[in-house]
């Protein structure tokens, strides 16, 4: 006779982008745990555990009948085991409940794609989707588990990637997601073994991070007012107002001329506390603005960032530009190289200090030069 034990609990370790939390039910089987997903999210204040049930919200009838009918079938199916006298565990309940082979990399993927939904950026979600894509194509199929990955499969698999002659810094890519799904399998406890800890993995090599000019910046404003193709027009218009307010591509998309410019200031973004971060309006944004007005940005990301080639090749400007370059201008150019310090630059575009002078500052030599011929006039 097996012991076990059924419960719906908040799992108040980890929530949703909403602050929500995931309902799982606890199967515990001769002291052998194992959480079943329900799929629902509540707030802290809508659970009750004594009862186990939804209160206070809407839909709290039909959720809590869907959870309780999940207990009452995975009761109906330890009963059924220890009528048949077959032995089960918990693994093997939620194996069976989910509806998927965890230990299989691309059906596990697939659920943990949905449980981190709400916690990742929607372009983060569609790379693990393409890199995992990649290692279907290198696999043949879907018929791949955790298991399989040894250190000599990986080693088969970064020959393959780098005889398709792959960068890499898209290879590294491509195994750091790997690592990551590992990790995943492994906090669930369904695997313990990391191949990754026997193996000499891709190591990242940072790229050199181009930037425009203000020569070339005012190259780009000419290229708005002359080119009679929308598309690149439309690319040339948005990548400015990167270039002038520092801010990222996902925010062009979002950014409005009467929400975010007032009383002469641009909101650049708004801090936890409800707080705006605003600066001036620079003469770049302030040319820009009537040009923002006429054309509305309605492209892809991706068709930006292939038109910003196409517009750098026309301006016989070479250098790799990418809607990044944009941020990456706005920090260099017109932060670092006109004197503005590291801790304002980073308070603009919300990253931490050191992460503005890793990445931004460390590269304007001009800036050095600046600064040290001042001081040292006169010696």
């Amino acid at each position: 006779m097996i012991k076990y034990t059924l419960k719906l609990i908040l799992w108040t370790h980890d929530s949703n982008i909403d602050n929500r939390f995931p309902i799982y039910l606890r199967i515990t089987i001769d002291r052998e745990r194992a959480y079943l997903a329900t799929g629902k999210f509540v707030a802290k204040s809508q659970w009750s555990d004594k009862d186990e049930q939804v209160k206070g919200v809407k839909d709290a009838v039909d959720i809590n009948a869907q959870i309780q009918d999940l207990k009452s079938r995975v009761l109906r199916r330890i009963t059924d085991s220890q009528l048949e006298n077959k032995p089960i565990t918990a693994k093997q309940i939620k194996q069976q409940f989910s509806g998927a082979d965890m230990h299989n990399i691309f059906e596990f993927t697939d659920l943990f794609i949905k449980e981190v939904k709400h916690k990742r950026e929607a372009g983060t979600l569609e790379n693990y989707t393409k890199h995992l894509l990649k290692l279907e194509l290198y696999n043949g199929g879907k018929n791949l588990n955790f298991e399989q990955i040894t250190p000599e499969w990986l080693g088969g698999y970064e020959t393959a990637l780098r005889a398709e002659e792959l960068s890499n810094n898209y290879v590294h890519a491509l195994f750091k997601t790997l690592k990551l799904i590992f990790n995943a399998a492994i906090k669930k406890k369904i695997i313990t073994d990391y191949p990754f800890s026997r193996y000499e993995n891709p190591i990242y090599t940072a790229p050199v991070k181009d930037y425009l000019t203000l020569s070339e910046i005012k190259l780009i404003e000419q290229f708005t007012i002359e080119t009679k193709d929308p598309i690149l027009k439309q690319t040339a218009v948005y990548f400015l107002l990167g270039i002038s307010t520092g801010l990222r591509i996902s925010d062009w998309f979002q950014f409005s001329i009467v929400q975010h410019i007032k009383d002469g200031k641009v909101l650049v973004r708004a801090k936890k506390n409800g707080e705006w971060v605003t600066m001036p309006i620079n003469a770049i944004l302030k040319r820009n603005i009537p040009r923002m007005k006429a054309v509305k940005l309605s492209i892809e990301e991706q068709t930006i960032n292939e038109k910003l080639k196409v517009i750098a090749t026309k301006l016989d400007i070479k250098k790799r530009i990418t809607s990044h370059t944009g941020r990456h201008t706005f920090a260099v150019t017109l932060c670092a190289d006109r004197g503005i310090s590291s801790e304002t630059c980073a308070e603009l575009m919300g990253i931490t200090i050191s992460t503005c002078i890793e990445n931004y500052y460390k590269v304007s030599q001009r800036k050095i030069d600046k600064e040290t011929l001042l001081s040292w006039k006169g010696l």
